[in-house]
C-alpha cells in the first residue's frame, strides 16, 4: 500500500468471511469515503477473500487534502476512548455500518490513512454507539420491512427489519407480550413494528415495539426474466405477427360464439 491510500481491514480469518459480511464491509468501506468525500477515488487493492481494501486519489490537490484530513479523524477516533457525541454524530452513518460489521463478524476492523492508524474493536463500537443512542431523537411511529433476523430469548428478545424506504437495518426490541405473533414470524416476511422510534440525524436506530403486524404470512421473491424463461415459446404464435396472431384470436372467438348459439 501507498502512503497516499486509505485502507480498510476485517481482522477475520478467511474461513469465517461470510456474503453477508463482505457485503456489509465493502459498505463500510464506502460509507467512510463517502464521508471524506472521496468517493471518486478509485480502488487500490482488493482482497475479498479475507477483506482488505484500499482506494487512492486520482489527482492530489486541495480537495484530496481535506478528504485526508477527515479520513485521519475517523482514523483517529478508534485511537481514543474520550470520543464525545459530536464527533459521533458527525460521522453516524459510518459507525452504523462499522457496527453492522462488527455485530456480524465479533472482529476488529483497521483503517489507516497516510497520516493515521487505528483499529475500531467491537466493544470501542459499543460505546460509540451507546452515545448515538442517548443523543437520538425518540419518536411515536412505525418501520415496515423485510425480516432478516429472529432471535426470541429469554433475555435478548430481537428481530432485524432492512426497512423499506431507507434500505438500512433496524434492531427492533419487543417485550414478552408480544412472543406469541413473533413466534408466527419468519426471515423473509415483512412486518410492520409500531411503537417508539428512536432516529439519529434521519437514520433510523432502533425501535422499540408496542405492536408488531405481520403484512405477508410468506416470502415469494419477484419472478425475474429467468424464472419466465421457457413458459411462452418462441413459436408460440405460430410463426404469425403480432396483429395477424391477435386477428386470428378474434376470428376463432367470433367462430365459437356462434357454433354455441351466442349473439
Amino acid at each position: 500500500m501507498g502512503d497516499r491510500d486509505f485502507r480498510f481491514k476485517l481482522d477475520c480469518a478467511p474461513r469465517d468471511v461470510t456474503p453477508k459480511a463482505l457485503s456489509q464491509a465493502v459498505s463500510a468501506f464506502a460509507r467512510i469515503l463517502f464521508a471524506a468525500d472521496a468517493s471518486d477515488w478509485r480502488i487500490s487493492r482488493m482482497e475479498l477473500h479475507s477483506i482488505d481494501l484500499a482506494a487512492k486519489p486520482v489527482v492530489v490537490d486541495e480537495r484530496t487534502e481535506r478528504s485526508f484530513a477527515t479520513l485521519d479523524t475517523i482514523t483517529r477516533l478508534a485511537t481514543r476512548d474520550d470520543v464525545n457525541r459530536d464527533e459521533a454524530f458527525r460521522f453516524s452513518g459510518v459507525f452504523s455500518a462499522l457496527s453492522d460489521l462488527a455485530k456480524e463478524t465479533n472482529a476488529n476492523i483497521t483503517v489507516s490513512s497516510h497520516e493515521a492508524e487505528g483499529t475500531f474493536t467491537p466493544g470501542v463500537l459499543t460505546g460509540i454507539n451507546r452515545l448515538l443512542i442517548r443523543g437520538s431523537r425518540r419518536s411515536f411511529g412505525h418501520v415496515r420491512g423485510m425480516v432478516d433476523k429472529v432471535i426470541l430469548q429469554r433475555t435478548h428478545r430481537t428481530l432485524g427489519l432492512v426497512d423499506h424506504v431507507t434500505r438500512s437495518r433496524v434492531d427492533v426490541r419487543f417485550g414478552p407480550e408480544l412472543d406469541p405473533i413473533v413466534k408466527r414470524i419468519q426471515v423473509g416476511m415483512e412486518v410492520d413494528a409500531r411503537g417508539f422510534v428512536r432516529a439519529d440525524d434521519g437514520e433510523l436506530v432502533s425501535v422499540d415495539a408496542e405492536d408488531l403486524e405481520i403484512i405477508a404470512d410468506g416470502h415469494r421473491a419477484p419472478a425475474t426474466a429467468e424464472d419466465l424463461e421457457g413458459i411462452i415459446s418462441l413459436d408460440f404464435t405460430g410463426a404469425l405477427g403480432s396483429v395477424d396472431f391477435v386477428s386470428t384470436l378474434r376470428e376463432t372467438h367470433d367462430h365459437g360464439t356462434t357454433m354455441g348459439g351466442g349473439r
